[in-house]
């Protein structure tokens, strides 16, 4: 029987949670403008000039869960990042800036317990130099990333004013995951779970085309952006975006090609022939593994990939080697290799 190629390190760039510690303090009122309620079991909060999010899936408050699952499912390292819904972008400066810091250290605390995580930080998008503030504490603190959203009040990707944090985040070399966010839910979307089945696919595409044409990625040669879910929609209206440019209509000076090439995407698409499509469109050393546990979008996420039908470098490279490169997690894809040339030892000689 010929034997199993050795797997590279798989890694789960897509991954959200919310420390206990979070729930307690703004249980607690702490923090102006959030509110905490209790629906059965789960929590529920209310952030001021924003929509209320739904109550929290209960494996959200569980690392031990979340790392449990994810093993389960064959990774071997997980990036947890905070839930979207609690970004708090509509706070007032100051406690937006306190919020992000108390969810940064919690989940830095709570990833220190578990050596399969690794903490992203969430940073007040909302108020450019207390963004930058706390990229340089997340980053001190231990975390490897921060994930952003799209809907963030007066600004967008494209502003100028944001020009600080992309600036810092390519200094401090921090992958920024973009996940699609509603402030406020639109009316065709409320019910039949159309938020999430069609919702997130559009606000990630404006997203991406304001950041294209803002020219970012091109004057900062060293920022990293990954879009959540495979991009949303953006590979159905990149040629557009680019069309709209030739045309003279997006006001920009960047051609979107130079950044549309450094872009990267999570495998979140749910569908293993689509993947194998943005693959084959954009380039296998553009994609990460992403599951978006705790939530059931994915069932396999691993499984999905490997269904894909890639290539065994492209794979390779899907499964954990762009996000070892990425996240700078090469020591630890020497140990997690090291682990398992060592089980694969010991069953040798049973």
């Amino acid at each position: 029987m010929t034997a199993e190629p050795e797997r590279g390190c798989v890694v789960d760039v897509h991954v959200h949670a919310v420390p206990r510690e979070v729930v307690t303090r703004a249980a607690g009122g702490l923090f102006t403008g959030v509110d905490v309620e209790q629906d059965g079991a789960a929590p529920v909060f209310r952030f001021s000039g924003m929509a209320a999010p739904p109550p929290m899936p209960p494996a959200m408050l569980s690392t031990a869960t979340i790392a449990a699952c994810g093993a389960q499912q064959g990774v071997d390292l997980q990036l947890l990042g905070p839930w979207t819904d609690l970004f708090g972008y509509t706070l007032p400066e100051a406690v937006a800036a306190d919020w992000a810091r108390c969810y940064n250290e919690a989940l830095a605390s709570e990833c220190a317990a578990f050596p399969a995580t690794e903490p992203m930080a969430t940073i007040p998008m909302g108020y450019p130099n207390r963004a930058v503030a706390e990229l340089v504490a997340a980053h001190e603190l231990g975390c490897r990333g921060v994930m952003i959203g799209t809907d963030i009040p007066d600004l967008h990707l494209g502003s100028g004013e944001l020009e600080p944090v992309w600036e810092a985040a390519a200094s401090l070399s921090i992958p920024v995951l973009l996940h699609p966010t509603f402030l406020e839910v639109p009316s065709e979307l409320r019910g039949a779970g159309l938020k999430n089945a069609v919702g997130r696919a559009a606000p990630t595409a404006v997203a991406l085309a304001r950041l294209i044409y803002s020219g970012a990625l091109v004057r900062h040669p060293s920022l990293t952006v990954i879009a959540a879910h495979g991009g949303g929609a953006f590979a159905a209206v990149a040629g557009r975006i680019i069309r709209n440019h030739e045309l003279g209509l997006s006001g920009s000076d960047y051609d979107p090609s130079d950044s549309i090439c450094r872009l990267h995407f999570d495998s979140v698409v749910l569908d293993p022939a689509y993947l194998r499509y943005l693959v084959g469109r954009f380039g296998a050393d553009r994609f990460l593994l992403g599951s978006d546990l705790p939530f059931p979008w994915e069932p396999e996420p691993v499984g999905s990939v490997r269904r894909a039908a890639l290539p065994a470098a492209a794979e390779c490279a899907v499964l954990g080697a762009n996000a070892s490169r990425l996240y700078g997690f090469d020591r630890r894809v020497a140990a997690a290799s090291d682990q398992r040339s060592a089980r694969l030892a010991d069953e040798r000689c049973c």
